[in-house]
């Protein structure tokens, strides 16, 4: 099935910046459709359609059917400016696709799990690579690549080339490329965190140690 989520347009006749704010000040936004090699098409869309699409689970990468009038584009968000001095969002730009076409999306990266080389031997743990490139048809767009990263050794690491993508869906970024390492705790290290350690006991010692109320004599 298809995973493509329709969106009613309204046709924008006009463009400038004064439109742009009476259409805000009515809950829409200021958007346009381009790409493939076609006129394009200035539109405006709502602003909790476009809200919701984003907080929904494909969110940027969500494949959108935009009815305007008599006129139907499968698109996806290629672009959306935010006000500067707020998360207020201003334009949109959409690219029109072929669902029977590939297209290049970056898909996030996630990890989960505490790896037992830092939990048990006191590694580092450095997430390098927090989203990949990959082409596959629009309805084929993963989510996200979840990876278990809890039975990493000291010393281990998980590359592009070693993760498992479904048919029809090919990775491109370099697959020599580190998403994620465990490193072992160097010397340095592990001496500037025992003398923090030590100050730490020492202030607590400080605040514990009662104070003196009267003088010698």
């Amino acid at each position: 099935m298809e995973n493509v989520v329709t969106l009613n347009a309204e046709s924008r006749h006009e463009v400038g910046k004064k439109i742009a704010k009476k259409l805000r000040k009515q809950g829409r936004i200021p958007a346009i459709i381009y790409g493939e090699h076609k006129e394009s098409i200035p539109i405006s869309l709502s602003v909790s359609d476009l809200k919701t699409i984003l907080k929904s689970d494909t969110g940027e990468n969500t494949v959108l059917r935009i009815h305007r009038d008599d006129m139907q584009v499968d698109a996806m968000l290629k672009e959306i400016q935010y006000d500067y001095l707020s998360d207020h969002i201003i334009h949109v730009d959409l690219i029109r696709i072929d669902l029977n076409k590939s297209v290049n999306i970056n898909v996030p990266v996630l990890v989960q799990g505490e790896p037992v080389g830092v939990k048990v031997d006191g590694g580092i743990f450095d997430f390098m690579t927090r989203e990949l490139k990959v082409r596959c048809l629009p309805t084929q767009i993963p989510r996200e690549f979840v990876l278990d990263v809890s039975e990493m050794q000291t010393g281990q690491s998980i590359k592009v080339e070693d993760i498992e993508v479904a048919e029809g869906i090919k990775i491109m970024s370099d697959p020599h490329t580190v998403i994620c390492a465990v490193a072992a705790r160097s010397g340095a290290e592990e001496a500037e965190e025992a003398a923090e350690g030590e100050e730490e006991e020492a202030a607590e010692a400080a605040e514990e140690k009662p104070e003196e109320t009267g003088a010698k004599e």
